[in-house]
């Protein structure tokens, strides 16, 4: 029998559903996604052009989307040490490879859902399952969701019957399967005691809980792709001469050629026409739409033609500063994130009988900017003057395969060798 809460839940999800899938919403991440993966992003300026244009050239399909949020996405660039136990270890062996994914995927859509799964098995693991179409539920904070639903991949026996849809609705108690008529498929409790899901977002909410997601990318993307296309189809056009023939008859349309000599009748005229399009200032006009969206994200470009030599650490971390601030500000809220996710691992676990201990100690790695030689050698002998490093742990920091008992006893033997021998020993 279907309790008065499922009923209702199901019935506002399928309005609320219906309307989402609509509205702009869900074509505005449609949209980010296929710019992100480079799928189909012709759509989206074919209303831009004659349809015959593309019979002549290709449309241009830049993906400069990717590479900015990906360039942008720098909390897990070399991942985050977690310190919980052995057991823990095994079971997120993948993690830091799905949330850089998830970090990624935030950045560029604005707010996701996570999924937190236990996958049993041989090897059991904790899987993370980013949704980016989906409805949430509010109780007394509208920023916090206490349930939430989502469309299911299409679940029907017929692959090709892609009009039937299925939805699932996650609370704190159970779940619930159903279609698209409102009918319960299945529904079931999972016991966790939490929702297993946390929703990470690109900043800080401030008047909604959805956050807007990497729009002046996705538009400059599509700006720049436009105006590639055009410059292809003017040069399609427009590279070469164009042959002008005045006061004759072109019905017999004649051959033209360096090899071929024209004959014209009298008062006719033969002129070639050179085009007056400037392809340089068309490619001047990319590199500032690249620059003026880099510049707005706190990033910078170099294109291959610019040369010059590799900054060092030290004036990459100057050039890097307003990205660095940004850094420090995700830091924070991917912190915040990252609790929130292992208290939901620590539910989950509960429910299979895995101990894990109430707080988590984490340690998020920094990316390392590239140094010169001195600049290396200064920072070492700086660490080792001033006892913030011993010399084994320096050679362990260069030899990761290395412990520390190996390094002291590899440095022993060094020195042994450096050491003056006495006189007497000697031949």
């Amino acid at each position: 029998m279907i309790n008065d809460y499922s009923d209702n839940v199901i019935q506002e999800s399928l309005k609320q559903l219906k309307v989402l899938n609509h509205n702009a919403r869900e074509e505005y991440v449609n949209k980010l996604l296929d710019y992100y993966s480079g799928n189909n992003t012709s759509e989206y300026i074919n209303s831009k052009f004659d349809l015959d244009a593309f019979m002549e050239v290709p449309p241009y399909e830049a993906n400069i989307t990717k590479k900015f949020i990906n360039k942008m996405s720098r909390i897990y660039t070399v991942g985050a040490a977690r310190n919980v136990n052995k057991k823990y270890d095994t079971l997120t062996t993948l993690k830091n490879a799905k949330m850089k994914h998830i970090e990624r995927m935030t950045r560029l859509v604005g707010t996701i859902a996570t999924r937190i799964m236990y996958v049993d098995g041989d090897m059991p693991y904790f899987d993370y399952q980013p949704i980016y179409y989906f409805h949430p539920f509010f109780g007394y904070d509208p920023f916090k969701p206490t349930a939430i639903t989502y469309p299911l991949m299409n679940y029907t026996v017929d692959s090709t019957n892609i009009d039937s849809c299925q939805y699932i609705h996650w609370n704190e108690v159970e779940y619930i399967i159903f279609d698209e008529n409102g009918t319960i498929l299945e529904q079931k409790e999972h016991n966790y005691g939490t929702l297993p899901f946390v929703f990470t977002h690109r900043e800080h909410q401030c008047d909604s809980f959805f956050v807007e997601g990497a729009n002046d990318i996705m538009s400059a993307n599509e700006h720049i792709n436009i105006t590639m296309t055009e410059m292809q189809l003017g040069l399609r056009f427009q590279m070469f001469g164009q042959p002008v023939v005045s006061g004759a008859d072109l019905g017999n349309r004649q051959r033209f050629g360096s090899d071929v000599i024209l004959e014209l009748p009298d008062g006719a005229s033969y002129d070639i026409k050179s085009p007056s399009g400037d392809i340089n200032k068309v490619i001047e006009n990319v590199k500032f739409q690249m620059e003026l969206v880099a510049q707005n994200n706190h990033l910078s470009v170099q294109f291959a033609q610019d040369g010059g030599e590799t900054p060092s650490g030290i004036a990459l971390k100057i050039k890097d500063l307003e990205s660095f601030e940004d850094y420090q500000d995700d830091l924070a809220l991917w912190t915040q994130y990252e609790h929130e996710m292992y208290q939901v691992e620590r539910k989950i676990a509960q429910t299979l009988g895995i101990g894990m201990p109430e707080a988590l100690k984490l340690d998020f790695n920094e990316p390392e900017y590239p140094m010169t030689v001195q600049d290396q050698i200064a920072l070492d002998n700086h660490r080792l003057s001033l006892g913030l490093m011993s010399k084994a742990e320096l050679m362990v920091e260069y030899n990761k395969d290395l412990t520390i008992e190996e390094a002291n006893a590899k440095l022993t033997a060094n020195q042994a060798l450096i050491e003056p021998q006495d006189d007497n020993s000697q031949v």
